[in-house]
């Protein structure tokens, strides 16, 4: 996994059309990380997040389209 910051803000606004910030922030807390709808907000807005915030928004993106069997548009 390579953080691209700019393509992952691309493919979370594509699944944001699919879902909403809440639904997103629930999967991601089921998998027993912490995160916050300010996080996903400030990511999208292009504002400083930590790296570990980006690994979360990653691995969410990644299963997103394993899990649905598609291929991400970038």
């Amino acid at each position: 996994m390579f953080i691209d910051d700019f393509t992952l803000r691309k493919m979370l606004k594509e699944i944001l059309k699919k879902k909403n910030r809440y639904q997103i922030i629930k999967e991601i807390r089921k998998t027993g990380e912490k995160i916050q709808h300010v996080q996903i907000d400030k990511f999208l807005l292009e504002k400083d997040v930590s790296l570990s915030t980006l690994k979360k928004i990653d691995k969410y993106v990644c299963r997103f389209y394993y899990e649905e069997g598609t291929a991400p548009q970038y």
